[in-house]
């Protein structure tokens, strides 16, 4: 059934009631709603359960001004909800990026979200593009029913958000794929997928990302943060397949549990991705607590790390790292670099890889078996381990 049955629509005015109204007379019939090709002006939306939201080409939904701090654009807290849109290019949902940074400079705009998943079920999203939030792209989380289940997002471009293109907070059976997460800035971390539960509770399992893009962000490429968790938490499950980081401002590939949550059980598997002029390493943990989940990249390309120089933080500009400075309480590790290829013709590189705790207390579990290296300016040997110059590490 088409938006305009319910009224007048994409005229300039106020659209908000037309769509809102559309979506719960469908969705309570077992109906989908068509959206023909036009411009249309919404609030905040919320998609009853059972909701078939259908978008022609030519279809471009901005914000009304005045969203508050805590207003998303696009809110599912329900249960099987399809948004299919014609096509990223061509099916545009679009927030006021700008709006929200002169108007609340104070909560760095970072709760309005484009499309907000929290405690939903059975969600798929494919074939729009969610540009200039005040927040995330796009925001997967739990709600009331716990985390959010079986979300596939798919086909869909998620670019000049403010906090991150794609935050998965707690999820179970995420599947993305197909994806371009591009130019994210305003305020930290600035990731195009950043993977971070916010309490032990939180749950990231049976996780997909696939096929999927992520450039031009304030931030890294990929962000794995695992603070949160603890020995106590559902143990993490995620596979990332054939991601591309390209030309963000910090590494491509970036894990961390900040030394304070041990024990995390599980496993997180990168494989057939790349990184490419990144600003900060390839791939790096930070303080990754070697007895927390098993981390393998497998066939990790990497091209010109360090575009912006070595790291400020530890002076340092290897590919590939996993580092601490002082005041650590466990050992650091159990990052496994294997088949990892890396080419540096910058004149940014001068290690391949450097695994050092400035704590003292030891770096675990470590593998590095490369398949070919080239442009590091202090090889031989190829990297260091706790100062000690090695070729390989296993």
């Amino acid at each position: 059934m088409s938006l305009l049955t319910f009224g007048n629509a994409g005229f300039g005015g106020d659209d908000t009631t037309v769509f809102q109204n559309a979506l719960n007379n469908t969705a309570a019939n077992g109906q989908p709603l068509f959206v023909p090709a036009g411009s249309y002006n919404i609030s905040p939306i919320s998609f009853p359960n059972n909701s078939q939201l259908l978008l022609a080409a030519g279809v471009t939904v901005t914000a009304n001004p005045g969203y508050g701090p805590l207003d998303a654009m696009l809110k599912i807290t329900s249960q099987n909800v399809t948004i299919q849109g014609a096509g990223a290019a061509s099916v545009i949902f679009q927030m006021r990026k700008s709006e929200y940074v002169a108007e609340h400079p104070s909560d760095h705009s970072e709760w309005r979200h484009c499309l907000d998943i929290e405690g939903a079920s059975s969600v798929t999203i494919s074939g729009i593009s969610c540009n200039q939030s005040g927040g995330d792209g796009i925001y997967v989380a739990d709600g009331v029913a716990g985390p959010s289940q079986d979300v596939t997002i798919t086909n869909s471009v998620f670019d000049q958000n403010f906090r991150q293109g794609f935050s998965l907070i707690s999820g179970v059976h995420i599947f993305v794929s197909n994806c371009y997460f591009t130019n994210t800035s305003g305020t930290a971390p600035e990731a195009g997928i950043d993977i971070e539960p916010n309490t032990p509770n939180n749950t990231v399992a049976d996780v997909h990302i696939s096929n999927n893009f992520s450039t031009g962000n304030a931030g890294a490429g990929l962000l794995i943060s695992l603070a949160q968790l603890n020995g106590s938490s559902p143990n993490v499950d995620i596979t990332v397949s054939n991601y591309s980081s390209a030309s963000n401002q910090l590494s491509g590939y970036e894990l961390s549990n900040n030394d304070v949550s041990p024990n995390v059980q599980g496993s997180i598997l990168i494989q057939n991705s790349s990184s490419t002029n990144d600003g900060s390493y390839g791939a790096v943990g930070h303080g990754f607590d070697a007895d927390g989940p098993t981390v393998v990249f497998q066939n990790l390309s990497i091209t010109n790390p360090h575009k912006n120089g070595p790291d400020p933080t530890y002076s340092d500009s290897a590919a590939v790292g996993c580092l601490r400075g002082g005041g650590g309480s466990y050992p650091i590790g159990n990052i496994q670099f294997q088949a990892v290829s890396i080419a540096a013709t910058n004149g940014m590189v001068n290690r391949y890889f450097n695994f050092q705790d400035d704590s003292n207390i030891g770096v675990q579990k470590m593998v590095f078996n490369p398949t070919a290296l080239s442009g590091a300016s202090l090889v031989p040997p190829a990297g260091l381990m706790q100062a000690a110059g090695f070729n390989s590490v296993d």
